[in-house]
């Protein structure tokens, strides 16, 4: 053969392959190899990174712990009758909301981790001088 030539040319009257051009650029037997090996190495990757990483830890329950969930009193999240909820604002452990109320408008910022209260803001308009 010169060096011009198609190695992986097939011989003239040979029948085609079933896997096609695949097939004749990496060969028939490679291409089975590749697709036997390859979820034997995917698993090998997922133990790894288990082994480096640990596994999701397990409450006594059974049930896994996605995180500490801060527990919130029902008291804290409280708002007066005949108010209604408006914009929240979350940030970290922090939560915002605005109570639309018949005393006006009140800004009550909650502790998330502590589970109270850490501000009440009461917003009056003042009277424009004349």
């Amino acid at each position: 053969m010169t060096g011009t030539e198609n190695d992986y040319a097939p011989s003239p009257g040979a029948e085609p392959s079933k896997f096609g051009s695949l097939a004749h650029s990496i060969g028939a037997r490679n291409l089975i190899l590749i697709i036997i090996a390859m979820p034997f190495f995917f698993l090998v990757a997922v133990m790894g990174v288990i082994a480096v990483f640990g596994a999701p830890q397990k409450a006594a329950g059974g049930e896994t712990i996605a995180g500490e969930t801060p527990a919130v009193s029902a008291d804290a999240l409280s708002y007066p009758a005949g108010a209604a909820p408006g914009a929240i604002a979350l940030d970290g452990d922090r939560l915002a909301v605005r109570i639309d109320g018949p005393d006006g408008v009140t800004v009550i910022v909650y502790d998330l981790e502590k589970g109270e209260v850490i501000a009440r803001v009461q917003l009056t308009a003042q009277a424009q001088a004349p």
